[in-house]
């Protein structure tokens, strides 16, 4: 009886080691596929995660050429605004110029009208000559008489 108790106890452990070890075996199966489906899911995150690279590279590129674009854009805003300046000062200094002419030419004409004046008021005024010596009234001589 007592070898087929240690023999009924030997089988009993054996079914529990094999018991244990199926289950360790499905436990070890489960763990495999949670694995692998692990890997699967890191291999596409890193496939996109090159894939996200390779945009924000572009991205990158985009926007370094655009900075450049803005760079240039504004240096020749500033080019502009320093010829804008340059044209201001130019265009004022032709207005006082403009302003200067039109008082000469003012002054000119007003000059030449007064001398025009003066010379109309001289040759209408009879000369102070002819005035000085009085005219002797006539009286009518007979033909022949000397005069006196």
């Amino acid at each position: 009886l007592r070898e087929t108790e240690a023999r009924g106890e030997e089988e009993y452990r054996l079914n529990v080691r094999l018991g244990k070890s199926e289950e360790q075996r499905s436990r070890m199966s489960a763990a495999t596929d949670r694995l692998e489906g692990a890997s699967e899911r890191l291999q596409e995150s890193r496939k996109t995660l090159r894939e996200t690279e390779a945009i924000g590279e572009d991205v990158m590129q985009d926007l370094r050429q655009q900075r450049e674009t803005l760079l240039h854009a504004r240096d020749g805003m500033r080019e502009v605004d320093d010829n804008l300046d340059a044209s201001r000062k130019v265009v004022r200094q032709m207005a006082r110029r403009i302003q200067q002419n039109k008082r000469v030419m003012y002054f000119a004409g007003c000059f030449f009208v007064a001398m025009l004046l003066i010379v109309l008021v001289m040759k209408l005024k009879p000369d102070e000559s002819e005035r000085a010596t009085p005219v002797p009234a006539t009286t009518p001589r007979p033909i022949g008489t000397p005069p006196p």
